[in-house]
Formats: C-alpha cells, sequence, structure tokens
C-alpha cells in the first residue's frame, strides 16, 4: 500500500505518531550542525521530524513527489515543491544538507533517486536518512507510516550507500516501543527503547543514517596504486 501526504498526516496528528516524530526529531538533530543561509533539501514527508530545522536563518525546499501530493501545513505552502524523483529541478551541488523521511522506501527505481541526491549536494554535504527496517514489526503493521514501500535491513543500507557513492559515518538502531495510539506507550518510551536495544536489538523500527557525499572514488586496491608502489620500492 503506497500512503500520501493525507495517510502520513492522519497518523503524525496521533498520540502515537507525535511520540514517534518527537523521539527521532530529538535523536536527529544532535547530529545536524546547521549555518546561516545554508541550503537545506528534505525530501518525502520530513516535516514532522525537521521542525527544528525552520528554526533557523536557511534556505529550506521542501520536495514531495506527485505520487505523495502536496501537504497542506500551515508554513509549508509557500516552500513545498512537486518533483519527479529521477530529474530533480536542482542544479549540480546544490544542497548543504539533505534529509529524506518517507522517501526512499516509496520510489520508484532507488538507485537512479539516490543518484540524483548524490548530484544535488554539495561535496562533503551531509545526508541524513530515516529508513525503515525490515525486521521490524513496524514494517508488517497495516497502521504504521513505515509499512508503505521497501524496508531493509542495515546489511542492505550500508551496501546501498557505499555503491552510491556515499561515506557511512553511521548508521544507528532507533525506536524499540510498540506502535499503540496510547498514553501508557508516550509516558514510557525511553524505558521500552533501552529494554528493546538490548533483548531485541535486531527489532529497531528504522535505522538513522549519516551520510557525507564522497567526491573521489577510493582507490587502496587499484592495480595503478599497486604498480606505483613497487615501482617506487625498485629506486
Amino acid at each position: 500500500m503506497y500512503l500520501d501526504f493525507l495517510n502520513y498526516q492522519k497518523y503524525y496528528e496521533t498520540t502515537i505518531g507525535k511520540s514517534l516524530s518527537d523521539h527521532i526529531e530529538n535523536k536527529l538533530k544532535k547530529y545536524c550542525y546547521l549555518y546561516d543561509h545554508q541550503k537545506i533539501g528534505c525530501f518525502g514527508f520530513s516535516h514532522p521530524y525537521t521542525k527544528f530545522v525552520s528554526k533557523n536563518n536557511l534556505d529550506i525546499n521542501y520536495c514531495n513527489t506527485k505520487k505523495m501530493g502536496l501537504s497542506k501545513v500551515s508554513g509549508l505552502l509557500n516552500k513545498q515543491i512537486l518533483i519527479d524523483e529521477e530529474h530533480l529541478p536542482f542544479q549540480d551541488s546544490f544542497f548543504d544538507h539533505v534529509f529524506l523521511i518517507h522517501y526512499l522506501e516509496n520510489t520508484l527505481n532507488l538507485k537512479t533517486t539516490i543518484r540524483e541526491i548524490w548530484r544535488t549536494l554539495a561535496p562533503e554535504g551531509k545526508c541524513y536518512v530515516i529508513i525503515p527496517n525490515k525486521n521490524s514489526s513496524w514494517s508488517m503493521s497495516a497502521n504504521s507510516p513505515f509499512s508503505s514501500g521497501l524496508s531493509f535491513t542495515k546489511r542492505n543500507v550500508e551496501n546501498l550507500f557505499k555503491e552510491s557513492f556515499f561515506d557511512i559515518q553511521f548508521i544507528e538502531r532507533l525506536v524499540y516501543f510498540p506502535n499503540y495510539n496510547s498514553n501508557f506507550i508516550k509516558n514510557n518510551k525511553f524505558f521500552f527503547d533501552k529494554i528493546g536495544s538490548v533483548f531485541f536489538r535486531y527489532l529497531n523500527a528504522v535505522h538513522l543514517c549519516i551520510l557525507k557525499k564522497r567526491v573521489y572514488a577510493e582507490t587502496n586496491n587499484l592495480p595503478a596504486r599497486n604498480y606505483i608502489r613497487k615501482f617506487a620500492s625498485s629506486i
């Protein structure tokens, strides 16, 4: 099932939706170092997780696919852009930071979509990705915002981004509390996270990926490098 912005918006207005977005946003903003006038790209249904970004003096573009549609959330209407994820309407190296939330799992051509993100990100620019864990109950629940489209294991994620010319800063497992709309869950989510990260380590709901755009290919194992070393040692 594909979720559009109405489905996502309805979910994130619930108690569990607000708990989920606040919990991940608190983690996410610890790794973001933002400076005035930087260009920010928020792709997918990202605004529940990126409220902290709007508090800075930044040039922000909220990019939604035509399938997802536009959100009617106040404050976003003049900053939203409808995009084709395989042909982004931005020049090379345009963004300093990119956030991908409810985006990659819903794309039709994953590698081309990531390649376009790489193209529009500045050299050494940062990319922050929230991506569903394939092994989690969240990805199997019809009432979850992470049940739509693709889901990934941690190894899938590592291979995907390495092949797409990103340096992986780290991947963190997030969200172990259950997907129930309850004040009890809201008030005890840190307890569930603590227990889950110890006893159910691989059943996290999402992976938080922090990536950096790699401009130069790795050359440690290239034949030319080996030849140069041999030549230098013979002199």
